[in-house]
């Protein structure tokens, strides 16, 4: 039985910045995830520059894909409202090179990679967690979650609540060509938001490089999710920013909990989840990669000053309590009309947009402070 620090669950950007970290410290850490990398790892793909503070990582030492973009635009019915700022809002990249070049990051300080290797059992001892992975069997003090969704480690200490609130999304992102995209949007290079008609969900266009993104994600539990899809697509290719002759790589699905309501337990005696795993990704956005690496990164300081048992209460005061806030209470008592209302009349104003929606729904421009 091999013995470790930490045991990391999980290669994703979440999982990858706690290796990292406590490698970087001299720590003995393992990193575990199922998949080789680099992987299809299918996301609207950008992040903020709160991000690379998190990653202690200069954007300009980014080697791969990077489309730093100034403006957003939302599509509310047929009219396009764009939001500017005067610096660097987010950054586009590709997820499957950068999730493994935050892998390769931490091998390189240390971390221990055991890729292609699916957990099979998790149980915990007197003094330490006990994971069997492939053939082979790990021990450490502490356990991190950082597996996504179905995080193994979420799923063992029964943190996942029946009543979250779950976001069910279809992808696709194909390589098409830097000169072809720039010729299909006058916008290439920003992201481009499409509202769904009852805002239980959104479509985005986003052009990164070579690389084109279409996607859309719902509240609706996936049963409709196909046909919101189709709808959009026919509205590009109606505008001409997907020409029939354009073939996509094929669109995929996968969910995530929200910060909505109810979330999932965080922490326990020796485990934690970071990320996806604890259901934080932001609720009105579901823009997950900020809120795993700055999970990541907070569980990593506290592991390394002794005060692990801490996390739940930090991370909780970070992003608040589990029960449902005021807000949340009052929009799920307004009739649907009503809502939808407000959530036009939000879209429509300048400074409403870009404060509530796309400053703190989706953590662009000048992030609030933590």
């Amino acid at each position: 039985m091999q013995a470790f620090d930490a045991i990391i669950i999980g290669g994703g950007p979440a999982g990858s910045t706690a290796a990292f970290r406590l490698a970087a410290a001299g720590r003995r850490v393992l990193l575990l995830d199922a998949a080789t990398f680099p992987r299809v790892k299918l996301c609207a793909g950008w992040v903020t520059p709160a991000v690379w503070r998190d990653l202690e990582l200069d954007p300009a030492d980014y080697p791969h894909t990077l489309q730093p973009f100034r403006e957003v635009s939302l599509a509310l019915g047929a009219t396009r409202h764009p939001t500017h700022w005067p610096d660097t809002a987010g950054y586009g990249i590709i997820r499957h090179e950068f999730d493994d070049f935050l892998l390769r990051r931490a091998a390189a300080r240390g971390a221990i990679m055991r890729l292609g290797m699916r957990v099979r059992e998790i149980h915990q001892e007197a003094d330490a967690m006990v994971v069997v992975a492939g053939e082979e069997t790990f021990r450490a003090p502490w356990l991190v979650g950082a597996g996504g969704h179905h995080c193994p480690v979420a799923r063992r200490f029964g943190a996942i609540d029946a009543d979250e609130v779950v976001v069910v999304a279809r992808e696709s992102e194909t390589r098409v060509g830097r000169k072809r995209l720039q010729r299909l949007s006058a916008h290439a290079g920003t992201p481009e938001l499409i509202t769904e008609s009852d805002f239980r969900g959104y479509g985005w266009y986003f052009i990164k490089g070579d690389f084109l993104n279409i996607g859309i994600g719902c509240l609706t539990g996936g049963r409709d999710l196909n046909r919101r899809c189709d709808a959009m697509l026919g509205r590009l290719r109606a505008d001409g920013r997907l020409p029939t002759d354009l073939e996509l790589e094929p669109f995929q699905g996968h969910a995530y909990a929200v910060q909505i309501g109810k979330s999932r337990r965080p922490g326990g005696p020796g485990w934690m989840l970071t990320g996806d795993a604890a259901g934080l990704a932001r609720a009105i956005s579901g823009e997950g990669i900020g809120p795993a690496v700055n999970s990541a990164a907070l569980a990593a300081q506290l592991l390394l000053e002794g005060r692990a048992a801490e996390y739940p209460t930090a991370l909780a005061y970070r992003y608040g309590p589990e029960e449902p806030t005021r807000a949340s209470r009052l929009a799920g008592t307004l009739p649907q009309h009503v809502a939808e209302s407000v959530a036009r009349t939000i879209c429509r104003i300048p400074v409403l947009r870009r404060r509530l929606i796309f400053e703190h729904a989706f953590g662009m421009g000048h992030e609030a402070a933590r």
